[in-house]
């Protein structure tokens, strides 16, 4: 989220797009995984999920960056997800490689983001060696009353574990799709359904 001057928050759909336009998506994932390590550091029971842009796959300086804030600290380094979009991830599949190849070697944890909104096969997924795919959130809203995405995500799923990756669906708003995703062996529930975002100064509290 991004706050504007009167206080209210924008969310990163209405301002990431502009910020890749002018070349500033660099600079904010710095600044974000320096918040987010922040964070791991104050609470060590905590997992993060961490959003990268297209430009940050090939951006040495953001792993340069990861083993500086981290301290190359496996306890912290474990704990993070790093998300990269479908879209991004084929762009450049050797850059994409190389890029998972050292997260990995760090001891993150990688996710191919808004998965089924693009074009990766899952032979790019092997050759990517992602740990997990994030469902696109499209294909769960409606989820409980669209015969046609509960067969696509069961699909996937299937596929998924295949191969050895764990799934996440997003999105998640209701009990009825809860339902079809867990009966279909989904691995995570990511949504509304759970909880609203909270500021970071927030958690942990009552």
């Amino acid at each position: 989220r991004m706050e504007k001057p009167d206080g209210s928050l924008i969310s990163a759909g209405e301002f990431i797009p502009v910020s890749e336009q002018l070349g500033l998506s660099r600079l904010i994932d710095r600044r974000t995984l320096e918040l987010s390590v922040a964070l791991l550091k104050a609470h060590p029971e905590l997992v993060l999920s961490l959003n990268v842009s297209g430009l940050t796959c090939t951006d040495h300086e953001w792993l340069v960056t990861l083993q500086r804030v981290t301290g190359s600290r496996r306890d912290i380094l474990t704990r993070m997800i790093i998300e990269i979009t479908e879209t991004a991830a084929i762009q450049d599949l050797d850059q994409s490689i190389n890029f998972v190849d050292t997260l990995k070697e760090l001891g993150c944890r990688v996710a191919i983001d808004d998965f089924g909104a693009g074009y990766t096969s899952f032979k790019n997924l092997k050759l990517l060696n992602v740990d997990m795919v994030k469902i696109d959130g499209a294909f769960v809203k409606n989820l409980a009353d669209d015969t046609s995405d509960q067969i696509f995500i069961k699909t996937m799923i299937e596929l998924a574990q295949t191969f050895g990756l764990e799934t996440v669906a997003e999105w998640v708003g209701d009990e009825r799709s809860v339902k079809h995703l867990t009966e279909a062996g989904i691995t995570y529930l990511q949504g509304f359904y759970y909880g609203l975002p909270i500021d970071a100064a927030d958690y942990g509290k009552v």
